[in-house]
């Protein structure tokens, strides 16, 4: 745990950051890996919004037994529950270990703090407007969830909003999606991946 520490308070105070933001795998782990592969080592942290923690931990066990010129994973990986994963996962690193999955979490990211969910608790399917309140209440200057498969990303009150799309199963019209936020001290920028 003191590993993470560090690496989350060293990601704090970064002057700029790389996140790549990825959800909704369910149970496709090889789009996951694409986006891995794509952008995994070249971004600080990796920010997995729920509803495919299975695949994640996965991608994890294998890159635990990885050479380091393999690897996929950035240094920090932070993620939360979505409605269709379970509480708790067994997870083997050399040593089973049983993980505990998060309903939320809190990081800061170059001085900009981030709350990431699923977004299920909110109503994020029906409006963003419960997480903004979350949001701006708690002085969060990023909001990150999941849930309704869609890419969004959208400021509001001067806090971004945003929703990578899903992995593996789109929806609205959308492509399978995952995103890349570039952070400094001064502003949060996005872009979006498509997965072919």
């Amino acid at each position: 745990m003191q590993i993470l520490d560090k690496k989350l308070k060293a990601l704090a105070t970064k002057d700029s950051a790389r996140i790549l933001v990825v959800s909704d795998s369910h149970g496709q782990p090889s789009n996951l890996r694409a986006a891995l592969n794509a952008h995994g080592t070249s971004c600080d942290a990796l920010v997995f919004a729920g509803d495919g923690i299975a695949d994640l931990l996965s991608i994890m066990e294998e890159d635990c037994s990885s050479p380091a010129e393999s690897k996929l994973l950035p240094q920090v990986v932070i993620f939360v529950r979505g409605n269709g994963d379970s509480a708790c996962y067994s997870f083997f690193d050399g040593t089973l270990k049983t993980v505990q999955v998060p309903e939320q979490a809190v990081f800061t990211a170059a001085g900009q703090k981030f709350f990431v969910t699923h977004g299920n608790f909110f109503g994020v399917s029906f409006s963003t407007q419960e997480l903004l309140e979350h949001l701006e209440k708690n002085r969060f200057n990023a909001g990150i969830f999941g849930h309704t498969h869609i890419p969004f990303a959208q400021y509001k009150k001067d806090i971004l909003l945003f929703n990578p799309g899903s992995t593996s199963r789109p929806r609205g019209n959308s492509k399978k999606s995952y995103g890349v936020l570039t952070v400094s001290r001064e502003k949060i920028d996005w872009q979006f991946f498509e997965i072919f």
